[in-house]
């Protein structure tokens, strides 16, 4: 079973590290999620911006699909920190919407990581008088919410 290969491989990577970690999984969020808790620094494992959090992700998605082509999408978190960001990056989205409705011009978001981006755009995409893209490149790519004219 993938799951507690998965599991058992986290496991061995942070008792390498000396971090007895405890887990929730289940499939959420249209993947795997799989929250890592007990870490003695999770600032550590979460890097500047989810930046290390992101690259443990990657290897463990390479793991889990060689096991699986089929497998969903691992979303790996720590503590909850994911979870966190993304709620606010839908007040984000929302009030962005807001200014844009308000001032009837667009409002341009800070450059953000492709899944930040994509929470935007999700949040948004029901809201019948609102439109987002993305411009720029990597790594300034940010989002810009609109009103539909």
């Amino acid at each position: 079973m993938v799951e507690e290969k998965l599991r058992d491989l986290l496991r061995d990577i942070f008792s390498s590290l000396n971090e007895n970690i405890s887990f929730e999984d289940g499939r959420k969020f249209g993947g795997y999620y799989i929250n890592m808790a007990n870490l003695s620094e999770p600032e550590i494992y979460i890097g500047k911006e989810g930046t290390v959090l992101r690259s443990i992700q990657y290897l463990i998605n390479i793991y889990a699909h060689k096991l699986d082509e089929e497998f969903p999408t691992i979303i790996l978190d720590v503590n909850g920190y994911k979870m966190k960001q993304y709620e606010m990056l839908k007040t984000v989205a929302i009030n962005a919407a807001l200014r844009a409705k308000r001032l009837s011009e667009p409002v341009e978001l800070k450059p953000m990581s492709a899944s930040a981006r994509r929470i935007i755009h999700m949040t948004l995409k029901n809201y019948p008088d609102i439109w987002t893209h993305s411009i720029g490149k990597e790594p300034r790519r940010r989002v810009v919410v609109d009103i539909k004219k």
